[in-house]
C-alpha cells in the first residue's frame, strides 16, 4: 500500500483528522503497515478513541480501499499526498498543511513557476473587476500563474484574465473537485481545465460541503503561493481572512487602492495602512521578486489605438493625473462645462475607458 492509499483509507473514516493520523503514525511507525495489523493490536493503541479503533477495524479491507480508489476513478479525480514529490514545498511548510489532496489538471503547473494568488470581493464594483482581470493578465503574460478560489466576483475574473495571457490559472475549492460551488461557475472550472490548468481541492468526491470548508480553503490558496493580491475587498470581506493565513505564512501582501468613499474599497485601504504594499503597477508587484517586466503596462491604459477627442484626452489626463475625481472636481480641473464633461464622460464609459463609482465618482478603466 502506498503512502497516500493510507490516507485515503483513514480520511474516509468518521472521526479520523489529520491530528488522528499523526498519533496513529506515532504508535505504527509507518502509517502504510496499519492496515496489516490485527484486529487486537488495534486495540491496544495507545492515545486513540475506541470509537475510532472500532472504525478503524470496521473499514480495515482492501476490498474497501478498492473501492474509494473506484469512485475516484470513475469521476476522473486524482490524489496526492504530503509525502509524494509532487506536494508543493511552499505549502508542506505551512501550519496544518492538508495531508491529502484532490485535482484535476495539471499538476506539474504547481512547481514549476511563480504562483500570485489574488482574492477580493464576491459583490465588485466595475472598478474591481477591471483591475483583477487587467493585473491578472498582465502577470499571467510574465508566466505567472494565478490563484483563486473559484468563487464569484474577484476570484472568477482573475481566473479569467489569466486565461487571457500565457499563465495558467489553479482554483481551490471549498468542495470536492467533482462538485465545483458556486454551480454558476461550473463552465468556468470547465474552461480552466481546457485551458490547461488544474483545480485542486481537500475534500473527497462526495464530501459534505460545510461554511468551515471555505474557511479551511483560503489557507491553501495563500499556501500555495508566494504573494496575495486583494483587489478589491469590504472591511469584513472574506479575502481578508486569505490575508491573514499569508501573513502567518510569511507570504507578500498586495492591494489596489480604492475610492475613500466606496465600501469595496475599505478592506484594501484598511490593510495598506496595516502595512500591505499598495499596487499603482506591475513593478510594484514584480520587484519583490527576482523576475523582470519586459513589457512595462501601467495601470491607466494606453489609448493611442482608440479613436478621441481633445476634449476626452483631457479628462483622461485629468483622472490619471489627479486620481478618482466626481464630476465637478473634472469640470474645475479641464475648465470644461459640466453638460460637456457628462456627456463625454458617458462615451467614455461606454467605451470602457472610465469607471463610475459611487457619489459620481469616474476613475480609469485600469
Amino acid at each position: 500500500m502506498e503512502r497516500k492509499d493510507a490516507y485515503l483509507w483513514l480520511k474516509s473514516i468518521s472521526g479520523i483528522s489529520t491530528k488522528t493520523i499523526e498519533k496513529l503514525q506515532n504508535e505504527v511507525g509507518n502509517i502504510e503497515d496499519l492496515m496489516d495489523l490485527s484486529d487486537k493490536e488495534i486495540y491496544t493503541l495507545k492515545n486513540i478513541n475506541l470509537n475510532i479503533k472500532e472504525n478503524i477495524v470496521k473499514y480495515k479491507s482492501n476490498s474497501y480501499l478498492d473501492g474509494l480508489r473506484e469512485t475516484l476513478h470513475k469521476n476522473d479525480v486524482k490524489y496526492f499526498c504530503i509525502d509524494d514529490d509532487e506536494y508543493p514545498n511552499d505549502l508542506k511548510n505551512i501550519y496544518n498543511a492538508p495531508i491529502l489532496l484532490f485535482y484535476r489538471g495539471d499538476l506539474s503547473i504547481l512547481n514549476n513557476t511563480l504562483n500570485i494568488a489574488m482574492v477580493g470581493s464576491r459583490k465588485p464594483t466595475r472598478y474591481g473587476i477591471s483591475c483583477a482581470k487587467s493585473i491578472s493578465k498582465q502577470l499571467s503574460n510574465l508566466g505567472i500563474n494565478i490563484i483563486s478560489g473559484l468563487a464569484i466576483g474577484i476570484d472568477s475574473f482573475s481566473h479569467i484574465g489569466c486565461m487571457e495571457g500565457e499563465g495558467k490559472t489553479v482554483a481551490v475549492l471549498g468542495s470536492s473537485v467533482n462538485n465545483p460551488l458556486p454551480k454558476q461557475n461550473i463552465p468556468l472550472a470547465n474552461k480552466i481545465l481546457d485551458n490547461g490548468g488544474l483545480i485542486l481541492s481537500e475534500y473527497n468526491v462526495n464530501s459534505a460541503v460545510i461554511p468551515s470548508n471555505f474557511v479551511n480553503r483560503n489557507r491553501i490558496i495563500s499556501g500555495l503561493s508566494q504573494g496575495v493580491i486583494v483587489a478589491e475587498a469590504a472591511r469584513k470581506s472574506g479575502a481578508l481572512i486569505t490575508v491573514e493565513f499569508a501573513l502567518d505564512q510569511g507570504r507578500n501582501v498586495f492591494a489596489i487602492p480604492g475610492n475613500i468613499n466606496s465600501e469595496m474599497s475599505k478592506g484594501c485601504n484598511k490593510i495598506i495602512k496595516e502595512g500591505a504594499k499598495l499596487i499603482e503597477d506591475l513593478d510594484d508587484i514584480i520587484n519583490e521578486y527576482n523576475i523582470s517586466c519586459i513589457n512595462k503596462v501601467e495601470f491607466g491604459g494606453n489609448y493611442d489605438n482608440i479613436s478621441l477627442n481633445k476634449e476626452s484626452i483631457t479628462i483622461i489626463n485629468a483622472i490619471k493625473n489627479k486620481g478618482a475625481l466626481q464630476i465637478d472636481d473634472i469640470c474645475d480641473y479641464t475648465g470644461m462645462e459640466i453638460k460637456s464633461v457628462n456627456t463625454l464622460l458617458n462615451e467614455l464609459s461606454l467605451k470602457d475607458i472610465v469607471i463610475e463609482g459611487n457619489n459620481n465618482t469616474y476613475s480609469l478603466n485600469v
